[in-house]
């Protein structure tokens, strides 16, 4: 079964995250094309109104671990957004039961 992992980000101005984000939407496309050549199964960043939040499908742990660190591009979205600190990540192992899409 796959991982999920949840992945929280402090940035110091949301505003400007996103402003950069959309703006520099490349480096983005680079990572997720990194990402999927790996076997990523599904991405989405969200915001709970103070930093950004990713959620990602992962395989296994360890596709994750080796994406995250060889993301050529991602020390550049991160200095980017303006993400301070380490994030907080937390992975999740899927369940098999019934009644899931």
């Amino acid at each position: 079964m796959s991982v999920f992992v949840i992945a929280r980000f402090t940035v110091g101005d949301l505003g400007k995250a996103l402003e950069w984000g959309k703006a520099n939407g490349n480096v983005a496309e680079d990572i997720t094309a990194y990402g999927k050549s790996l076997g990523q199964i599904g991405h989405r960043m969200l915001t709970d109104g103070k930093g950004l939040v990713v959620i990602d499908e992962w395989p296994d742990a360890d596709t994750f671990n080796k994406f995250f660190a060889g993301a050529a591009r991602m020390g550049e979205f991160l200095s980017g957004v303006g993400v301070v600190g380490e994030p907080e990540v937390t992975m999740l192992d899927a369940v098999d039961v019934a009644g899931q899409f």
